[in-house]
Parts: structure tokens; C-alpha cells; sequence
């Protein structure tokens, strides 16, 4: 029940207002359900936004106090507030920081586990996040969200019947769901589609392909993998820190699960996605494909999942072989220079124009990074947005200059 202290002039009618607009804002921009499900990158944003209401209210509802007052559960509110507020802001370390603390003064609260489990879901710290979304649903087996989230984490992890069995057990307890019985049938197909498979292993990654004509393209893929490894690693000072899965589709099959624009050459979203099944790409195209998906896997093991979008794929491409000759004719073909600041977001949406201004934009910015930086900056950066710092924060520290003026130019 909502409390009904009046909403102005005190610390709960700012919250009330917060609320308010919140409200008003997630319904601008959140557009319903995202057309690639819980298991790609761009849906964070899409959670993110409705994480902010729940949260929001359920703080106002059960934790945060009626009136000012004294002692924990003062304290409990304004560390409800301030990780509410540091979620809205994408400041995820402190968020994670104030709903741990918050938890050591009502550990029984499920909406604080679960705002824990968001904050270190975003910062690439899995086990964290898991260990807070199941006690979320511990507490309350019917808090959907929490579900929702450790089913996205499964997947996002590899163990897909992990996630189908969460999805199906919430589907039980919720009222009916169309998102979520759509998205548990494309599980169900992959899940099938993996039966099926073949693997091809090698010291550092997990090749899958299903027709046993395709094995000594998921051997060449393999092979080639190993080299942007040992290359890309070698230019950045970073290694992934597992085993990294790569799954070969046909064009079909990597439309059918992934639902990514038709332009689309690979995809990365814990697993290495490349539709090439029944094919056999030109070498140079698949050095370049699978060394930018690969770029993808370290940037998540080192900096989350809160990277921009322009510097994630700016880096990618600046990093494929041979990116100098590829990045400049793209770019000559190119008009448009969107600005940076409009590229936080991915660019899964956008047509192909669209994208490949984006593409040329964003590597022109991190080519420009480089020469004026050097890549360690940019390492020291993704470093630091995995340890919780801001991103505003992180590029003015490590790149002596303020994100705003670099966009600007």
C-alpha cells in the first residue's frame, strides 16, 4: 500500500516528485519490449528504466520511513534513495555500494538484493549478481523481475537451460506473459539447436556448429580466434578471463534467434554469434569478423556491460586487421558524423546507413583516441568502468580531458 504522506516540502515528497517523473520518463522512452530479448546488450537499457520505478516504489512502500526520524531505517531509506538515484545516473558502483549497505541493515528486503544484483550485473561481476537475484526470489518467489534478470544472466552466461527453467517456473507463478512465453520459445529452439550441435575446442574457446560438413570451417574460425587472442591481447595488455562459447548459424538460424537487423555480420552477447554455417567467408572478411567479436568478449570481461556504444564498437573496429584501409573506406562512403554523445546506445536499430555512419564515427573517435592517449589510456579506462567508476568520470581521469569537449569536437 502507498504511503500517503503528503508529497511536497519534505525528503519523501522530493522522492514522490522523483517518482512522478520517472514514471513519465520510462514510458518516453521505453518502447514496450525489445525486439532482441533479455539476452542481448541493448536490453539493459530497457531493464534499467523499469528497474528505476520498481525500485522506486517499492522503497517509498516498505523501506524508505513515513516521516524524517532516527536510527536504521532512516538510514535504510536514504540508502534506498541514493541507490535508486545512482541506478537513474548509470553510477553503478555506488549503486551496488549503497543497496549493499542497505542490505546489512534489512537483509531480508528483496528489493534491495535485487537492486544489488542490477548494479553488479551491469558491472560484469556475475556471481555477485546471481547470488543477489536468487535471494531476491528466496525472499519473494513471486518477484518477477528478479527472474527475469537471473534467467537473462543464464543466458548470457551460456547455461541456457538454467535460464529456460527459471522463465518457465516464473511463467507458472505470474499471470500470462506474451514477452516472456515468446522469448522462452526462441530459448526452447536454441536450447533444441544445441542438442544437435558438434563442439570443436581449443585452449580458449568453444566452437558449436550442427552440420558435420561445418567442421573444418568451426576448426578454421577456431584457429583464427586464437590468432586475434593472441594479437588483440598483445595490443591491449588484457586477456578474457574464461573459456569464451561461439556458436556457427546459418543466416536463418542466427535471424530467427537473435532477431538482429538484417546487416548484421556477427553478434556478440556473451556468446560469439556468426551466421557462416554452409559457407565458406572469404579469409580476410572472417579475420575481420571474428576479431571484432572478440574485441566485444574482453571489453565486457574487463569493463561490465556499462560501455558506450561508440567506444565499444569504435574499438572493435579499430582493432580488426587491417582496420586502417577497411575504417577509411567506410568512412569515405560516408557523409554523416553523428555526434558521440547521441551513441551511447547500440546500434542494432539502426538501418544500414545509419549504422555505417555509426561505425565510421565511432572509429574515427577512437582512432583519435589512440593517437592522442595511446591505447593504455584507453585500457585504463575500461578498467575503471568495470571497478564501478562513471564513465564521465573515468574519461576525463584517465584521458585528461572532459567526454562533453572530446564529443564536441
Amino acid at each position: 500500500m502507498a504511503p500517503t504522506t503528503a508529497r511536497a516540502g519534505t525528503r519523501e515528497g522530493d522522492f514522490w516528485a522523483r517518482r512522478d517523473r520517472l514514471r513519465t520518463w520510462i514510458r518516453e522512452k521505453t518502447p514496450g519490449s525489445c525486439n532482441l530479448g533479455p539476452g542481448c546488450c541493448s536490453c539493459t537499457t530497457r531493464i534499467t528504466l523499469r528497474l528505476l520505478l520498481l525500485i522506486t516504489l517499492t522503497v517509498l512502500t516498505g523501506a524508505a520511513p513515513a516521516a524524517a526520524g532516527v536510527g536504521k531505517d532512516d538510514d535504510v531509506g536514504a540508502l534506498a534513495r541514493k541507490g535508486t538515484a545512482a541506478i537513474e545516473q548509470r553510477r553503478f558502483g555506488e549503486a551496488l555500494d549503497a543497496f549493499t549497505k542497505a542490505l546489512a541493515l534489512q537483509p531480508e528486503n528483496p528489493t534491495f538484493c535485487f537492486g544489488a544484483g542490477v548494479a553488479a550485473f551491469m558491472l560484469g561481476q556475475d556471481e555477485t549478481a546471481q547470488t543477489r537475484f536468487e535471494r531476491a526470489l528466496a525472499l519473494n518467489p513471486d518477484y518477477l523481475d528478479a527472474a527475469v534478470w537471473l534467467g537473462d544472466l543464464h543466458y548470457r552466461a551460456g547455461r541456457l537451460s538454467e535460464a529456460i527453467a527459471i522463465y518457465k517456473m516464473t511463467l507458472r507463478r505470474s499471470a500470462r506473459r506474451s514477452d516472456l512465453e515468446a522469448q522462452l520459445a526462441t530459448w526452447s529452439k536454441e536450447q533444441e539447436l544445441h542438442d544437435r550441435s558438434r563442439e570443436v575446442r581449443t585452449e580458449h574457446f568453444s566452437t558449436f556448429f550442427e552440420s558435420l560438413s561445418d567442421e573444418p570451417l568451426a576448426r578454421e574460425a577456431a584457429d583464427r580466434l586464437e590468432t586475434a587472442y593472441s594479437r588483440v591481447g598483445r595490443t591491449l595488455g588484457v586477456y578474457p578471463s574464461e573459456r569464451i562459447t561461439v556458436v556457427l548459424y546459418t543466416r536463418e538460424q542466427f535471424s530467427t534467434i537473435t532477431r538482429l537487423a538484417s546487416w548484421s555480420a556477427a553478434a556478440y552477447d556473451g556468446r560469439i554469434r556468426v551466421p557462416i554455417a554452409g559457407t565458406w567467408p572469404e579469409r580476410d572478411e572472417l579475420d575481420r569478423i571474428l576479431s571484432h567479436e572478440f574485441v566485444h568478449a574482453l571489453v565486457a570481461t574487463v569493463a561490465g556491460r556499462t560501455v558506450p556504444a561508440w567506444l565499444n564498437e569504435g574499438l572493435a573496429t579499430a582493432l580488426e586487421p587491417a582496420s586502417s584501409e577497411n575504417g577509411e573506406t567506410t568512412a569515405a562512403r560516408t557523409r554523416a558524423s553523428p555526434n558521440l554523445s547521441k551513441m551511447d546506445q547500440p546500434f542494432v536499430d539502426l538501418s544500414r546507413e545509419d549504422a555505417e555512419a555509426a561505425y565510421a564515427s565511432a572509429t574515427r573517435a577512437v582512432r583519435r583516441l589512440i593517437e592522442q592517449r595511446g591505447i593504455d589510456a584507453i585500457v585504463a579506462l575500461l578498467k575503471d568502468l568495470g571497478g564501478g567508476t562513471p564513465f564521465n568520470s573515468a574519461f576525463e581521469r584517465r584521458l585528461e580531458m572532459r567526454h562533453e569537449d572530446f564529443a564536441a569536437r
